[in-house]
């Protein structure tokens, strides 16, 4: 057979390949795995430095009977609060007030936040510009169970538990306004136990497991306090992958995001060009990795009003993820 033949063969089989694959990424699109610097989840003024913790949480509000149960929640709390204050302590940007330990001012679980009046009281006794209060906290075990088969088709059943912290936080300005709330999840690996005879393990009892309770408790204080700053995320990203864009992928797959903006920039701003949107959309994916995340809005609501699918996509995750009003 020509030898030219098979090489035509292979260049028109190599193109349908390609075209395929463009078809199975939805049009042309690539995913990558971005490392970014995400803005700080709430902004204080430079003004607002002197921070109050408060410990909200009862632990004797709570449904049950037994008293080291209810014990083991309320030294979860208060491990949580002073982890918070620890955090609190160690940024030389602000100073703890009343950093002996955290005012307590237990609340019904129907009434989570501060009124007017408990503001204005807490301020009176402890003048600060932030107040930073501990609404909630719960801890359980999550099961998940795993099967085995041995040489001779038996099957064995593990199951491998998981303890789960959950606070929850509300700051609030000297005048009461509410800046932030979030609620926490720290979790680590507790133990795993054997199915006997196709039962479900009996789990490990939360009586017991108060030293990984307030470990898990005082690092949700810390992570708390990190809410105030830039942190580094790892976050899976769609780009566009079309011909006309093909010199700013290499920059965009090895992370060479300054170099992969220089490129995108006048496409993205070339509104003759036909694929602007999509250049727009990948350059606001530049952006956010970089952390400028002004210009990673702006092209990304740019491409959104062209249509671009993928950006409005983007923008539904900052929405939901309450990035972005961060980024205004």
């Amino acid at each position: 057979m020509n030898f030219h033949y098979i090489e035509m063969q292979k260049i028109k089989f190599s193109g349908f390949v390609f075209g395929l694959l463009c078809l199975q990424l939805a049009g042309c699109t690539s995913s990558l795995l971005v490392e970014a610097t995400q803005p700080p989840a709430v902004t204080v003024k430079q003004e607002q430095w002197k921070v109050l913790v408060v410990n909200r949480y009862d632990a004797t509000l709570l449904p049950y009977k037994q008293d080291r149960k209810v014990e083991l929640y309320q030294k979860g709390a208060n491990q949580a609060v002073a982890g918070a204050m620890g955090a609190v302590f160690n940024d030389s940007t602000f100073v703890l007030v009343n950093e002996d330990s955290a005012v307590a001012a237990p609340s019904p679980l129907q009434s989570p936040s501060l009124t007017a009046e408990q503001v204005r009281d807490l301020y009176s006794r402890y003048p600060c510009h932030l107040i930073l209060t501990l609404d909630n906290l719960d801890a359980y075990m999550d099961r998940e169970v795993e099967t085995a088969v041995d040489e001779d088709g038996d099957k064995m059943k593990t199951a491998h538990f998981t303890l789960k912290v959950v606070t929850n936080w509300t700051l609030y300005d000297s005048t009461g306004a509410v800046l932030d709330k979030a609620a926490l999840k720290v979790e680590d690996y507790y133990e795993s136990r054997t199915v006997v005879s196709g039962l479900l393990a009996i789990g490990p009892a939360m009586a017991n497991a108060g030293p990984v309770v307030n470990k898990l408790a005082v690092e949700s204080g810390y992570r708390y306090w990190d809410r105030l700053y830039p942190q580094t995320a790892l976050l899976h990203r769609k780009v566009h992958t079309i011909g006309p864009l093909s010199a700013s992928l290499g920059h965009l797959y090895t992370q060479q995001w300054q170099l992969a903006i220089e490129v995108l920039l006048p496409l993205a701003s070339n509104q003759e060009f036909k694929h602007y949107a999509k250049a727009a959309h990948n350059l606001a994916v530049a952006y956010e990795a970089v952390g400028n995340y002004e210009q990673a809005t702006r092209w990304a609501m740019e491409a959104v009003q062209k249509g671009d699918k993928l950006a409005a996509l983007l923008l539904q995750e900052w929405a939901a993820s309450g990035r972005k009003k961060a980024f205004k």
